[in-house]
């Protein structure tokens, strides 16, 4: 079976065939490390094949056929790239948020800390294993992109996509920083503050990205604008549903523990609505548990309840489907769009916004 048939991608087939491709690149990558990094790179490489959705690496492949691509090689060249491009990004956000978990099993940096606890190795362990992670996703990334110089496409085609990648993962980690910089300061920040974050570390990762990667490997300059604005919408309408999840979701869904955003003290739109719509004991109370690692069960159900009470809930929902509703409209404004491409995209904004998982 064809990945792209009859101008439709197969999604499940197209998942299957990403997570097949994974396990034979790991297989042949990881043969190049000695005994002192292997246990480093395992751990990334196990990050990178507990898959999840592979949401980001089907888009590109979509993308990369309706734009006029034809060969599978780069469509699912441009998939890997994407997915160990993710894995690099988890890895070092689960050390940022102190995240035990991902993909319902350890993170990382804590598989690589057991390892070296049961070899009884010397030092700060935590320190160690933190080191190591980082290290072995920077490795991941590197790869990524000599991966993507290595699909069978011109060098100006080549050019084209590399530059798309790294300026959108630019963009990302100005996001990402501005993100922890949220959860530092003691500013009471305006919702247009949060949204900046959805729109930069969010946003362009999980769908500029990938959909203006395939479109540049099919030989086009840059994306569609109306596509572009789709993109940045749908982008905002996942990581506030994502938000919603991660604080109100059922954990063995997810596979992370609905605790984990608030203490890191995650400032969503969620906890910026509560604080800004909260009277004193209620916010010193927020305060006081947003943030704290060692913050109970009991506080953090005591939180959502104000989140709740607040209508920070009710307004995080309104600005979720908000946002699905603006990207519907620039996707209708795609001129000279594959007719299966833009109903797969339509599709997508229903499944994000009301996603469980």
């Amino acid at each position: 079976m064809k990945i792209y048939d009859s101008g439709l991608l197969n999604v499940q087939h197209a998942k299957d065939v990403i997570d097949k491709d994974l396990e034979r690149f790991i297989a042949s990558w990881r043969q190049g490390y000695d005994p002192g990094s292997i246990e480093a790179i395992d751990a990334y490489c196990r990050i990178v094949l507990r898959g999840g959705k592979r949401l980001r690496g089907i888009l590109a492949m979509q993308s990369y056929y309706a734009h006029g691509g034809t060969d599978d090689v780069v469509a699912l060249g441009a998939a890997r790239v994407l997915e160990l491009m993710q894995a690099y990004l988890l890895v070092i956000d689960d050390i940022a948020d102190r995240s035990d978990t991902r993909r319902g099993g350890p993170s990382a940096h804590r598989l690589i800390e057991a390892a070296s606890v049961a070899a009884d190795m010397r030092g700060d362990l935590v320190h160690y294993s933190q080191a190591q992670a980082v290290n072995a996703a920077q490795c991941g990334a590197h790869k990524a992109s000599l991966e993507l110089l290595q699909l069978p496409v011109s060098d100006l085609i080549a050019r084209r996509a590399l530059t798309s990648l790294h300026k959108n993962i630019e963009i990302t980690g100005m996001g990402q920083m501005n993100d922890i910089y949220n959860e530092a300061t003691n500013i009471i920040l305006d919702e247009k503050a949060i949204e900046r974050v959805l729109m930069k570390k969010s946003a362009y990762y999980t769908f500029v990205n990938p959909l203006e990667l395939g479109a540049c490997l099919a030989g086009k300059a840059m994306l569609d604008e109306n596509l572009h604005t789709y993109a940045v919408d749908i982008g905002c309408t996942f990581q506030i549903a994502d938000d919603l999840i991660g604080t109100f979701g059922v954990e063995a869904e997810t596979g992370k523990s609905i605790n984990d955003d608030i203490r890191e003290g995650k400032m969503t739109l969620i906890a910026q609505h509560a604080l800004a719509n909260v009277d004193g004991s209620r916010r010193a109370m927020l305060r006081s548990v947003l943030g704290n690692t060692y913050a109970t069960d009991d506080e953090c159900d005591r939180v959502r309840a104000i989140m709740k009470a607040t209508g920070a809930y009710d307004f995080a929902s309104q600005r979720r489907d908000w946002y699905a509703e603006q990207a519907h409209v620039a996707l209708m404004s795609v001129p000279d769009s594959d007719d299966d491409f833009i109903a797969f995209l339509d599709q997508l904004i229903d499944f994000v916004a009301t996603r469980q998982s």
